[in-house]
């Protein structure tokens, strides 16, 4: 038996190689796909095709014979089409089994062939499991446009750098107090552009007035919203959703405290969904016992609405939620799902102020389907600037309901305002004042 390699570039040419040297009885042993080198350092080096062939030099036994080849069968069906003849009529004889040779050959030529559904169907499954969570197919090109902004951040930085230095009068150093206390440069300097624009370059020697002016045109930046929670409004139903150790449990509590404060007849309610912490559970039981308000508990969708219908006659309502991670998707799917029946639902997003502008704006879209409707800033006295704020509010356009600056309930909590959140950004609000944190007090009729 005679043994020897082809390459060739394709598996085609390497079989006809093998059958002009070897002929047709050659058996293929083995076919695989190489890199050959070639060129300095392989720089030239290419993929082909290596086909191993034998054939046995020995006289063909008349088992071993092939009883009509390929080549001849063509020859003669093209010879019968040429001159019109009827191929000759032969009685049927049962299906002779192919060679092993013939088996190696036709399995030598569909092996490209498997291998190309095998990519198809790995490239359908990847397609299917996309489908299932579209941050896997979504990550890649969120990547792609994040490195895209950080060039065209650079570009335009050093655009505004020398956009910057001609701002007139003391407007250079609002500038940099703007951006150090965390406002976007660009943001910053389109305030500014407006403040020339309205005062002119005369009107900038008057620094009071160029203060009163900046102020007034953050304040339009800035949407406020502060609940109606009154008996002659009908009932309310806020429910606090956001991410884990925000402050949502604490903020509950301050809301009720407040609206006792305001109206001891109210009546309010207070549910959780928070199940999965018992601490939270238990310290809204402390606050409604101290309130002297109910406090349910439920597990389901079902019993969150059999509660609702229950407390129809309340005047406002306060759900507190379980912390979810921004790629909980069932957890979203579940709020979702609560919140659309009949029941009118004030969805608040809290939002901690330490919290990073990308991790709020991030936040923001994944509870976006709710939808939000309102926010409500928490933690304001741990961080020391608030321009991320600005710049995430003034993006978004969705209203703030209330800040929250501390753990005494309910004094650290304050309707937000359009004045209360500029002097914030600008370092001219104390967030904390001396008094040491108090423990909620029983109101005393």
């Amino acid at each position: 038996m005679k043994l020897k390699r082809f390459e060739a570039l394709s598996l085609q040419e390497a079989l006809q190689a093998v059958k002009a040297e070897l002929g047709p009885e050659a058996v293929i042993v083995s076919s695989r796909r190489i890199q050959k080198a070639g060129g300095l350092f392989g720089l030239l080096s290419q993929s082909v095709i290596e086909v191993t062939a034998a054939v046995d030099r020995s006289t063909p036994t008349e088992d071993t014979q092939p009883a009509v080849t390929l080549d001849r069968s063509l020859q003669a069906l093209m010879k019968n089409q040429k001159t019109g003849a009827s191929p000759a009529v032969t009685p049927p004889k049962a299906p002779k089994e192919p060679t092993f040779s013939e088996q190696l050959q036709v399995a030598t030529v569909l092996d490209p062939v498997t291998q190309h559904l095998h990519d198809m169907k790995e490239e359908i499954q990847r397609l299917r499991e996309s489908q299932k969570d579209p941050e896997q197919a979504l990550g890649p090109l969120r990547q792609e446009l994040e490195g895209l902004r950080i060039v065209v951040s650079e570009v335009l930085g050093s655009q505004m750098h020398s956009r910057v230095e001609g701002l007139p009068g003391d407007l250079l150093e609002d500038y940099q107090t703007l951006v150090g206390h965390g406002v976007d440069a660009q943001l910053a300097h389109k305030i500014l552009r407006s403040v020339v624009e309205t005062l002119g370059t005369a009107g900038l020697g008057n620094r009071e007035a160029v203060d009163e002016f900046l102020r007034e045109r953050m304040k339009e930046d800035f949407v406020v919203s502060n609940p109606s929670v009154s008996r002659q409004y009908g009932q309310k139903i806020m429910m606090l959703v956001g991410p884990t150790g925000v402050g949502k449990t604490t903020t509950i509590a301050k809301l009720a405290g407040l609206a006792r404060q305001r109206d001891e007849h109210q009546k309010t309610v207070l549910i959780t969904l928070d199940t999965y912490r018992v601490a939270a559970v238990e310290q809204l039981r402390v606050y409604a016992k101290i309130l002297k308000i109910p406090l349910e508990v439920v597990v389901s969708q079902q019993d969150f609405l059999e509660c609702l219908g229950r407390h129809h006659e309340a005047d406002l309502i306060l759900i507190d939620t379980a912390g979810r991670s921004p790629k909980d998707r069932t957890g979203h799917e579940e709020l979702v799902a609560m919140t659309r029946g009949t029941f009118k639902i004030e969805t608040h997003l809290v939002l901690a102020a330490p919290m990073g502008e990308s991790v709020q704006m991030e936040t923001i879209r994944r509870y976006h389907a709710l939808p939000v409707h309102k926010i409500i800033m928490t933690k304001l006295d741990e961080t020391s600037r608030y321009g991320n704020m600005y710049n995430v509010l003034s993006q978004t356009g969705i209203p703030v309901s209330y800040l929250s600056s501390g753990q005494r309930v309910p004094e650290d909590l304050e309707a937000a305002t359009q004045a209360g959140l500029v002097e914030l950004v600008l370092g001219d609000k104390p967030v904390v004042d001396n008094v040491e944190p108090s423990v909620l007090v029983e109101v005393v009729h």
